[in-house]
């Protein structure tokens, strides 16, 4: 599961994935701790040039990433198949026992978080917004930060009602001044009363009432 956590900070796993790891942090503490200490990543990997990434990389073989490819992608179309299979049996003795008793079924798409809108410091001109997510385990976020200074580096921290404060994520400099930053904190949705993105220095940029 450690080997996961990487990835559900990143944003890269399956739905079923997520909910997978949602449902082992809400009874691992260990887990919580280090997805913590990994809330820096996303940034800390926006900072390397493709050349710093191929720095003492060993290649592997030429032929393992076409023979993984191959036999993953049997697996998954065979695992496609079945949950298809059984999906489509499901849904249709569920349409079939509700046209019976004479009830119309009408699909709903459940809403994703709101988006709030980030305040600026006076006299920077930076703005953002942020999307907050409560897990078992603490909070999720993501920012969408625009009109960032194009050098230095950044970070960005969740503050609690208590006062309580944890870095949820780290990124150098943003030449274009925008970034979308994913991090996490343990503290609970709830709890949280900010979230603040600030120079490396000190200075803060931008906050998110929570």
């Amino acid at each position: 599961m450690r080997l996961e956590l990487g990835a559900y900070l990143l944003g890269s796993l399956a739905p079923a994935e997520r909910v997978a790891v949602d449902s082992h942090l809400a009874t691992c503490a260990d887990c919580r701790a280090e997805l913590a200490s990994l809330a820096p990543l996303p940034g800390l990997l926006g900072r390397l040039t493709p050349d710093e990434a191929r720095e003492g990389l060993v290649l592997p073989p030429a032929d393992l990433l076409p023979r993984t490819l191959v036999a993953v992608g049997a697996e998954r179309r065979r695992e496609r198949r079945t949950v298809q299979r059984w999906r489509l049996l499901t849904a249709a003795a569920a349409v079939a026992a509700l046209a019976g008793l004479g009830i119309t079924v009408v699909p709903m798409l459940a809403p994703g978080p709101a988006s709030t809108p980030m305040a600026a410091v006076a006299g920077v001109g930076a703005s953002g917004s942020g999307v907050l997510e409560a897990r078992a385990w603490g909070t999720a976020l993501q920012l969408t930060l625009s009109g960032l200074p194009p050098a230095g580096s950044y970070q960005a921290f969740a503050t609690a009602h208590d006062g309580h404060t944890e870095v949820v994520a780290s990124w150098g400099p943003t030449p274009s001044g925008r970034a979308s930053i994913q991090g996490a904190t343990a503290i609970q949705r709830a709890d949280l009363a900010e979230v603040q993105v600030r120079t490396v220095d000190g200075r803060p940029l931008m906050s998110l009432p929570c």
